[in-house]
């Protein structure tokens, strides 16, 4: 068996699969997941665990974060924390690429409230969900096989919704964002759909192409204009001219951004968000 055999303090385990232990020689504390490696473990346990049965090990550098999880880790049942740490493992094995450490904090305290939730027959609808699964599919899929986990470990099948914002969870840590500026990103684009669908009287069909491709639009143009990156149009002119309709609607949509960012939206960006409206126009024969 490849690998080293390497001596730690088990200091919780949650379930056969995830353990919090104390790294003997280094004195770090870590969670360590992997098939098997807490079987037969006990709190307070010295054991020894080889290296190549650990699938993935987390650390805390964040003193606030090793803070807020030794505080969950106390009042969270231990089998959700096991199968959020198990959750975590499989988004970054997918992923290939870590997350940001709140996650661990993050992920277990939702996954937490959703069950007390579902438990009391109150289930919070999600109101950005189509958006969520087209904006964010690869951290959608990862949010159903999230939910897959909690189904086998726990016996308690999650909602659509719910699996919605677990997937604004794994967004948030994967680009080092916090959640609360990915709601208030994907709450901009639905106010502009909303927008969108007063001014021109058309019902998206958001199961189509033309919604994937213009909400995926206003997601970078939002990006483009947090990162102040100016965008050139060489056809801003005529489409101007051509499009008078969709060009008014995405004046106004230019505002609402303005408004949100405190800075003015450049002509040209409002010139190639007024093309996705006019393909959405032209489609509904309006």
């Amino acid at each position: 068996m490849n690998g080293e055999l390497k001596e730690y303090k088990v200091n919780k385990v949650f379930n056969n699969n995830v353990i919090w232990v104390t790294d003997i020689k280094t004195q770090e504390e870590a969670v360590l997941v992997g098939k098997g490696i807490g079987f037969g473990l006990s709190k307070e346990q010295m054991a020894k665990i080889n290296t190549a049965d650990i699938e993935r090990q987390f650390y805390f550098f964040d003193k606030s974060n090793y803070q807020q999880y030794k505080g969950i880790i106390n009042y969270i049942n231990k089998r959700i924390i096991g199968v959020s740490e198990e959750i975590i493992a499989m988004v970054c094995r997918e992923l290939g690429e870590p997350l940001n450490e709140h996650i661990h904090v993050a992920l277990a305290d939702h996954i937490n409230f959703t069950l007390e939730r579902l438990e009391g027959n109150l289930e919070i609808t999600n109101p950005f969900l189509v958006e969520i699964q087209t904006l964010y599919p690869t951290e959608y899929r990862l949010a159903s096989k999230a939910a897959e986990i909690i189904r086998r470990e726990l016996g308690i099948d999650i909602p659509e919704g719910e699996k919605g914002f677990i997937a604004m969870h794994i967004h948030a840590a994967r680009v080092n964002r916090e959640v609360s500026r990915t709601v208030k990103y994907t709450s901009l684009i639905n106010k502009m759909v909303n927008i969108i669908e007063g001014e021109t009287g058309i019902k998206l069909d958001k199961n189509g192409m033309n919604y994937a491709r213009l909400i995926t639009h206003m997601r970078f143009a939002i990006e483009r204009m947090e990162k102040d990156i100016q965008s050139v149009n060489p056809l801003l002119e005529r489409i101007e001219s051509e499009f008078p309709t969709a060009f008014s609607i995405a004046e106004k949509l230019g505002r609402v951004m303005e408004e949100r960012f405190e800075k003015p939206v450049p002509k040209e960006e409002l010139g190639y968000l007024a093309i996705h409206l006019q393909r959405i126009i032209l489609a509904e024969g309006k």
